[in-house]
This record gives structure tokens, sequence and C-alpha cells, in this order.
């Protein structure tokens, strides 16, 4: 909801913050294409005034994991293979909702 209500320039501040703010793991789970349609659909439902969430109004949506993934490495981080079971690593872990979590670990650590 954070780039449906502030935008591409919204989200990458966000990202950006929240990279501020983290020591050593970033743990993101990236909202796909459809969640964007479906926003209007919950908005519906509580008689709000529904939300333009086009790819001309939000550009980073059609790619939005590699978009998240370009703001975040530029902060400083690097893309963590996660283990699903004790021989396997992957990129890309699915929830229950099939959204994927992109775990980044910060290359280099303050010792602040």
């Amino acid at each position: 909801w954070i780039h449906i209500h502030s935008g591409d320039d919204g989200l990458t501040r966000f990202l950006e913050r929240a990279c501020g703010w983290t020591k050593k793991y970033l743990l993101i789970e990236p909202q796909h294409s459809g969640c964007y349609r479906k926003a209007n659909v919950r908005l519906r439902k509580m008689k709000r005034p529904e939300i333009d969430v086009s790819a001309e109004r939000l550009k980073m949506r059609n790619e939005i994991e590699n978009e998240i993934e370009k703001v975040v490495i530029g902060c400083g981080f690097r893309r963590v293979k996660i283990d699903v079971e004790a021989d396997e690593q992957v990129d890309d872990v699915r929830t229950a909702w099939n959204r994927t979590l992109q775990l980044y670990e910060r290359t280099e650590i303050d010792e602040d």
C-alpha cells in the first residue's frame, strides 16, 4: 500500500529509509501486480474512493521485485539465498499467498 498511496518516489524513499534503519538483514515481501488491482475492490467495499493504480502512474509496478532489488542493492545490500531445507538454497521463498520473500544483507556493517 505504500506504493499505491505514495507512488514510485514514495516507495523508493521508504525503501531507502528502511535500508538506513537496518543494521544487518532486510526482509521484503513485494506485492505482485494483481494485488494492485484488488486494492480498488477493497476500497469500493469500504465505500472509499478508488486510487489510480495504473502502470502509467506506478511505473515500478510491472517489475516491482526487480525495481525493489535495484533500490535495496543501491543502498549497500546484497541478495541472500534463503535455506528452504538443509540442502537447498533458493533466491525466493513463496508465502501462503504466493508472494515472494526477498532477503537482503548489508554488505558493509557500520560498527557504531
